[in-house]
């Protein structure tokens, strides 16, 4: 690009743009309150799935049906776990 604007300084612009407002968004939605649920009120637990009442009848082995057993589920969310924790590395490792 002429006037010395390159591909570059571009990306970094959006980028800084993108982040500030996410932030601004984000503090937004803490100052008003947005997503809690007044009946679900467990302080700083709140946004926390295992405080969902009754949160067992969506892991109990009774509630939950699939055609795989339980251990493949399990096994699939570590691997998972397991593949996104090379990517950050990878991607702390970039930038």
């Amino acid at each position: 690009m002429k006037n010395g604007f390159t591909l570059g300084k571009v990306k970094r612009i959006f980028g800084v743009v993108f982040i500030i407002a996410v932030l601004a968004l984000v503090i937004y939605i803490m100052a008003n309150g947005l997503g809690l649920i007044d009946s679900l009120e467990f302080g700083a637990g709140a946004y926390y799935y295992a405080d969902i009442p009754q949160f067992s009848k969506y892991v109990n082995v009774d509630h939950f049906k699939s055609e795989f057993p339980m251990w493949v589920h399990i096994a699939l969310f570590l691997i998972w776990g397991a593949f996104m924790y090379k990517v950050w590395s990878w991607l702390e490792k970039k930038l």
